[in-house]
């Protein structure tokens, strides 16, 4: 029961984790659209009643850095603001999927015309729901706008103040109702229980993913990995679709919302008509999106992070249990933690020990800064100038934050050296936990290899791609070479024994092929390493 209990609070703080930084993203573009854009610009950005309202709105979340939990903030200000309910779905399904760096690191895991075609397919499943959603949820919500409107330094301070309170409020109440699928299912899914599930061929792949992926919420990027892996070992293109599209574009508290806003009803039809229309797309898409040349590997670790982290009968302590919680925590999550702690306790005095003060800095606003005094920073700014700058502004964001994330081959590379050789030194010393632990991060900067070269140099050389295939498919047979052994390790038989010395052999002479891969990895890319 202890590794149950502790397992599925593991998962649900890795999922907090994870959410933080995209869901501080989300507060702060809620007030941006509350405080700068009001309803008049809101409604421009998303299209308004045009026809154009649903493809705008996707285009628009496929833009902006969000989660599914991100997007959770802006979706009640465009209710808030009359946005029509399809533009709101097609913006809630599209922000989580796909942005400028998912995108393109996306354009690694596979062949590029399948992401692209996700994408399309994606854009298609919007418009069909949204069409259905407009004229089933009911006439469109009524704009209010607050009785105050006001500029400059005091609309910064409104800003901050509202994004305190709604991580304590409604925003942060269904953030937790998110996390807690991961919840349920860490306790619920023994460890390792999907690694077999989708497999290629399988005509129930997409279906039994449709039902898994509901409660799952998974970030862009998480979706993305998980996506190649199925890719790399030959599993459902129909179910890595249902993932896609349930599983990131959706979560618990996105039909809760739903459900709070349009009534039960409208809400299981909503659901339905997403399901339906999703399965069709994945059967669809199923066949014809199978690579050419991939074996399936019969399992894949792609979903292990949904499961329990602990095996059956394991032992608990602390360390374990911390090494299990950090496992897939990084250091931008850790960041995106603090912040929301500070937001977080912003927001509790602002309930509670400066609630007055609190309401009237939002709505008691002084006199002169009402006014346009056109001189100082209390200046008025129309919601076209603001819309246009914050749209510039996320373009300029996206390509800086591209090249921040995606970082030189040379600093790549040195990167990948000092993970490649934790990786090794852990085989030779049996250390294979540390082994484990490290062999990810490396198929992680392969990848960050990959993009940061093509967008410095604008091409990508076949060579280069199958060195960094090859170094990723000797560290995946690493990773299972050693796990068998540290299956063979408990056995003491004969046959256990034998089978222990064959994985050490193959463990011995994987470490060489890695280390000659990754020199030729070096001079593929230009660092004579």
């Amino acid at each position: 029961m202890d590794i149950v209990i502790i397992g599925g609070l593991i998962r649900a703080f890795q999922g907090l984790a994870a959410a933080a930084p995209t869901l501080i993203v989300g507060l702060f573009i809620a007030a941006v659209l509350r405080y700068y854009l009001g309803s008049e610009g809101t409604l421009r950005l998303f299209g308004g009643n045009s026809l154009r309202s649903l493809p705008q709105a996707w285009l628009v979340g496929m833009l902006l850095p969000v989660c599914s939990i991100g997007v959770i903030p802006i979706i009640r200000e465009m209710r808030r603001m009359g946005v029509r309910p399809g533009a709101i779905t097609a913006f809630a399904l599209s922000a989580p999927l796909f942005n400028p760096l998912s995108l393109l690191y996306g354009l690694t895991l596979s062949r590029p015309f399948i992401i692209v075609g996700f994408a399309i397919a994606s854009l298609i499943v919007v418009t069909l729901l949204g069409i259905i959603w407009d004229r089933k949820a009911g006439e469109t919500s009524t704009p209010r706008e607050d009785a105050s409107n006001p500029i400059g330094l005091h609309r910064l301070g409104a800003c901050a103040v509202f994004m305190a309170r709604e991580v304590t409020g409604v925003t942060g109440v269904l953030t937790l109702i998110a996390i807690g699928g991961l919840w349920m299912l860490g306790m619920a899914l023994p460890h390792g229980a999907l690694q077999s599930s989708v497999e290629q061929l399988d005509p129930l792949a997409p279906l039994k993913m449709a039902l898994v992926a509901v409660p799952i919420y998974a970030t862009p990027m998480l979706t993305m990995s998980q996506l190649g892996m199925m890719f790399a070992h030959g599993n459902s293109p129909g179910a890595a679709f249902c993932l896609l599209l349930l599983g990131t574009g959706v979560n618990l508290a996105t039909l809760v919302w739903i459900a709070m806003n349009y009534g039960r009803r409208s809400t299981c039809l909503w659901f339905s008509a997403l399901l339906g229309i999703v399965l069709m797309c994945a059967y669809a898409v199923d066949r014809p999106l199978i690579p050419p040349g991939i074996e399936p590997a019969g399992h894949t670790h792609a979903f292990d992070v949904y499961t329990n982290p602990f095996a059956h009968g394991a032992k608990l302590n602390l360390r374990v249990i911390a090494d299990a919680t950090q496992k897939t925590i990084g250091f931008a999550d850790y960041i995106g933690l603090g912040i929301l702690a500070v937001t977080f306790l912003l927001g509790v005095l602002s309930r509670t020990a400066l609630a007055r003060p609190a309401d009237r800095y939002l709505h008691e606003v002084p006199a002169h800064v009402l006014v346009d005094p056109k001189v100082g920073l209390n200046r008025h700014v129309s919601p076209a100038t603001v819309g246009a700058t914050c749209l510039v502004g996320l373009v300029a964001f996206s390509v800086v934050g591209c090249y921040a994330y995606y970082p030189a081959p040379d600093e790549v590379l040195e990167e990948m050296r000092l993970a490649r050789v934790e990786v090794l030194s852990g085989a030779s010393s049996s250390d294979y936990e540390r082994v484990l632990r490290w062999i990810p991060i490396v198929d992680e900067w392969s990848r960050k290899l990959e993009v940061g070269y093509a967008i410095r140099h604008f091409e990508l050389r076949p060579y280069q791609q199958m060195q960094t295939y090859l170094l990723r498919k000797k560290l995946e047979l690493l990773e299972h070479a050693v796990e068998h052994a540290m299956d063979a390790a408990g056995d003491v038989s004969p046959a256990g024994q034998s089978h222990l010395a064959e994985e050490l052999r193959e463990i011995k002479a994987l470490r060489f092929e890695i280390s000659e891969n990754s020199r030729r990895l070096s001079k593929a890319f230009g660092v004579g390493r």
